[in-house]
């Protein structure tokens, strides 16, 4: 990323921040959101893979000439006419997808996350080769798009070779109908969430242009990358957990309480670093990207709300709350339309204000409805919200007071490395000494805990 942003113009990422919503969107009418049943049902032989096929390749295929027609009526729409060749570059995306989405499911409900994780990582590594041979040949946007592709095939080459799993194209609507009927309830959630991402940027591009967009995408994108991914990548993995987890309401509160608190714990110091270190952080990527500065504090805090907010409506979704998911969904896209009729018109910082306090409104009421249907208990999101927020808050109080009492320039990329350290020092420290209890129980769960116990001076488990 650090190589694109230096190499790549605003408007290709504005490009890439157009077309992306339109791709996101059209998605929720295809595949994926059914082959998600596979992971809420207990018994292996309700997957119906071969079910799971047949219809996907239908589905798939409707999608890949969707995907074409829109892109040529985008052509008659001067705002939206250069992001049609990309659309239609991206198109097969939906025709890999297939056989990708089957045996990433599959490995998901074995639990084979060494797999999982050799398989993602060979196609990361596939897809940053092509990111850069794309934009070192000068095809702009295309290196930032095309790439996504790549994730795909180190999946297809593990289904048909590794594993010679072969489709027999059987159908069954019977065996087939549970799973559609899931997908069906959840495309609402989906179109909720994807349509607001749209309106937002089909809306924006117009006041700011895709220049501008780029600039707002590369305030979010660093917050995506530092606040969100944690809760990504953690829900990722641990959702077919979730979904079979011993089913008493103590223990699901418990569990539930722990992936909050993880989440809570990483994402909220990740955003006050960052925003506090804004400056050198989007200097890495050169100095024509310096208009991202002021919207990086505000884009933060954004990022948490979002965070955490998808941390609750896939706890949701692990009960079965597709209602309450949707109803979730719904007050997001209906408060983006508003704060991008009402707020929008006083600038992007305002924009992003207002965006943050209606992913803090949507928060309290999908952890209220945690609670209610015994998802939650109050003490678990006190222990993931409280310790987190006075242990970011009095890090920084001491880092922002050592910079003043050494005069040191932390827009300097040594200095601001040298804060970052002493900054996780120090909130792990006040963690550990003012909140002992819920560090503590944390540690018995994380990777390395035997370690970790050791210069925490925990107990061992």
């Amino acid at each position: 990323m650090v190589v694109l942003r230096r190499v790549l113009t605003q408007a290709d990422y504005g490009v890439n921040t157009l077309v992306n919503p339109v791709m996101g969107f059209i998605s929720m009418f295809a595949f994926n959101n059914i082959a998600a049943y596979t992971l809420q049902v207990r018994d292996e032989k309700d997957t119906h893979w071969q079910e799971q096929f047949t219809a996907g390749a239908v589905i798939q295929t409707a999608m890949f000439l969707l995907t074409n027609a829109v892109a040529v009526a985008m052509r008659w729409f001067p705002a939206y006419a250069p992001i049609a060749p990309y659309l239609h570059a991206m198109s097969p995306l939906y025709l890999l997808d297939l056989p990708c989405e089957i045996r990433r499911k599959m490995i998901e409900r074995q639990f084979d996350w060494k797999r999982l994780r050799i398989l993602h990582s060979i196609g990361i590594i596939i897809g940053a080769g092509m990111a850069l041979g794309l934009a070192w040949a000068g095809l702009g946007a295309y290196a930032l798009l095309l790439p996504v592709m790549a994730l795909t095939f180190p999946y297809i080459y593990d289904l048909f070779v590794s594993a010679r799993w072969r489709p027999t194209w059987a159908w069954s609507w019977e065996a087939y109908k549970p799973a559609w009927k899931f997908g069906m309830a959840r495309v609402g959630s989906g179109l909720a969430f994807r349509g607001r991402q749209l309106i937002e940027s089909a809306v924006m591009v117009v006041p700011l242009g895709l220049a501008g967009l780029g600039v707002l995408g590369c305030a979010l994108g660093l917050a995506q990358l530092f606040c969100q991914t944690i809760s990504e990548q953690l829900l990722g993995s641990i959702y077919p957990v979730l979904t079979r987890v011993n089913p008493d309401p103590q223990n699901v509160a418990r569990v539930n309480g722990l992936v909050l608190r993880i989440v809570a714990w990483v994402t909220v110091p990740m955003a006050v670093a960052l925003a506090a270190l804004a400056v050198p952080v989007v200097n890495i990527y050169g100095p024509h990207w310096g208009a991202a500065v002021p919207l990086v504090p505000w884009a933060v805090l954004v990022g948490v709300g979002v965070a955490l907010g998808h941390t609750a409506n896939t706890l949701l979704l692990s009960l079965n709350q597709l209602r309450l998911c949707l109803i979730a969904d719904l007050m997001l896209l209906l408060g983006a339309v508003v704060v991008l009729a009402v707020v929008l018109p006083y600038g992007v910082t305002a924009y992003l204000m207002g965006s943050a306090l209606l992913q803090g409104v949507a928060l309290l009421f999908m952890l209220g409805w945690l609670v209610e249907r015994g998802g939650l208990a109050r003490k678990d999101i006190t222990n993931a919200l409280l310790p987190t927020v006075v242990a970011a808050g009095l890090a920084y109080a001491a880092c922002t007071g050592l910079i003043r009492l050494t005069a040191l320039d932390a827009n300097r990329l040594p200095v601001a490395i040298g804060y970052g350290g002493v900054f996780w020092l120090a909130y792990l420290a006040v963690l550990r000494v003012g909140f002992a209890g819920p560090m503590g129980e944390l540690m018995a769960y994380v990777p390395g805990r035997k370690y970790l116990n050791r210069i925490f001076r925990f107990a061992q488990s």
